[in-house]
């Protein structure tokens, strides 16, 4: 069934990347929209912008209670927040780096998606979609070992959580989006060897995405309207074959040079 419009949503992570994309394109649609980030940022293009940790509960459950107060509701409840530190195995990253992937991407989203459905619970409805990412079908991804280890764990969260939600009013679901070429991209992409970078972006170019396509893919998504259990991929098995048989072949880093 088709979301009626003006929906109000929350997007973590909005401050840059993905989620700024994905928080300005819902608020062009009609949407009424809060962004939030670990630090204060401005509002920007109609999206109200809100200091969260989402780490911390109480911070969140300030950011419920706030868009609860001046919206009357939430609708769309996107975990978009993520940190990827990409570039060495497993074994090789350090402890913290470890600890603030899984604390932000993984502990984070958790204690966002209990606020979020006590709420949804308590208003008689809504939706919490996780953001998904590599490592989310179960397969080792080298030198991304330790972000895809919490991808794989949302993945399971999502899972079981929609099965919480059967017979409930509220909704919860997963979003794939694939590689997006975002500040962490970047950030991660310089830290390659010269030796490797070639290889690396033949792939970047053949599987990456603008945040702004993505953020169409979602809004479309949600207003088209979802299942509770909903599992969407972005980037199929289908859709990088088409990529393949492209003529010239795609290059979509020559946008961010």
């Amino acid at each position: 069934m088709t979301a009626e419009p003006g929906r109000v949503a929350v997007v973590t992570g909005a401050g840059q990347g993905l989620g700024r994309a994905i928080a300005r394109e819902l608020a062009a649609a009609g949407h009424t929209v809060f962004g939030c980030g670990a630090k204060t940022a401005d509002d920007f293009d109609g999206v109200r912008m809100v200091a969260c940790d989402i780490t911390d509960e109480a911070q969140v459950q300030a950011l419920w209670d706030r868009v609860q107060a001046e919206a009357g509701r939430v609708d769309w409840w996107i975990n978009n927040a993520g940190l990827a530190l990409t570039g060495r195995p497993l074994a090789g990253m350090a402890a913290d780096e470890f600890s603030r992937m899984v604390g932000i991407n993984l502990v984070g989203t958790m204690t966002a998606c209990r606020v979020a459905i006590a709420g949804m619970t308590g208003q008689g409805g809504g939706e919490v979609w996780n953001m998904l990412g590599a490592g989310a079908d179960g397969q080792p991804v080298p030198g991304m070992n330790g972000y895809a280890t919490t991808k794989a764990a949302l993945t399971f969260l999502t899972r079981a959580l929609a099965s919480e939600a059967e017979g409930s009013a509220y909704k919860v679901g997963g979003l794939s989006p694939g590689l997006v070429m975002t500040e962490g991209f970047f950030r991660e992409h310089a830290r390659v060897p010269e030796a490797e970078r070639a290889g690396r972006e033949a792939v970047v170019n053949l599987i990456g995405d603008h945040p702004q396509t993505i953020a169409t893919w979602i809004r479309e998504a949600l207003e088209g309207g979802q299942d509770n259990g909903a599992i969407l991929s972005w980037l199929t098995p289908e859709k990088i074959a088409e990529r393949r048989a492209e003529q010239p072949p795609r290059d979509i880093l020559s946008a961010y040079r």
